[in-house]
């Protein structure tokens, strides 16, 4: 019987998927992993691969992240994931992180439970939660708010006292200076949590000049 997972890998690193992804994973007919970049890499993929069978099929679907040719590319994904869902296949679609946080995941959802598919969400950890648990950082505690909020809207933070900027790349000074005038003098920047590569910054210059794709900053007022 058909039916399609959503699968949240986790920020990158391969011991922190689960272990219902895992078994979801390697049940699987068809994995379907998406890429923001042309030449097809995927980080989802990666970080699951020696999970994934021999006798699985593994396609990778180009999803970019600007509007060019975006509607056409989302698609051209949605139609072969439906197809192998009508030949009765077991479907995987893996999203870093979790399905339901920033993900292109939210869509590809509705999409398919219009057209009556089974659907089962897999959970993953947060790169968030990643980060903050690196860092040995409180994301939120007592009464507080935690408001997590894209870069483009860091602008619109009033008066809360923990926050997270997710991504964060090309707005590190815009990031920066917002936090700072709103009385954000303690963050901390981590990009690639988990994986190889990561970084983990506090000045401001360093932050300003780091620009990596898979970055956040945790903040909170003293």
């Amino acid at each position: 019987m058909s039916i399609l997972y959503g699968i949240g890998v986790g920020p990158g690193d391969k011991e922190l998927v689960t272990v219902k992804a895992v078994k979801a994973i390697k049940n699987s007919d068809v994995i379907v992993a998406p890429s923001a970049m042309e030449n097809g890499e995927s980080i989802a993929l990666e970080t699951v691969r020696e999970y994934i069978e021999d006798k699985t099929e593994v396609v990778i679907k180009h999803f970019p992240m600007g509007k060019k040719d975006k509607e056409i590319k989302v698609k051209e994904a949605y139609d072969f994931i439906e197809e192998k869902l009508k030949e009765g296949k077991v479907v995987s679609f893996l999203t870093i992180g979790d399905p339901f946080v920033y993900s292109t995941y939210i869509h590809l959802l509705t999409h398919m439970k219009e057209r009556n598919f089974k659907v089962e969400t897999i959970a993953g950890i947060t790169s968030f939660c990643a980060a903050a648990s690196i860092v040995e950082r409180t994301l939120v505690i007592g009464e507080n708010r935690l408001v997590i909020l894209p870069a483009t809207k860091v602008n619109e933070i009033t008066d809360e006292k923990y926050v997270v900027i997710m991504k964060v790349y090309k707005h590190e000074k815009e990031v920066i200076d917002a936090l700072e005038e709103k009385g954000f003098t303690d963050y901390v920047y981590v990009s690639r949590a988990g994986r190889d590569g990561e970084l983990i910054l506090t000045d401001k210059e360093k932050i300003i000049n780091a620009r990596d794709y898979m970055s956040l900053i945790l903040a909170s007022k003293e």
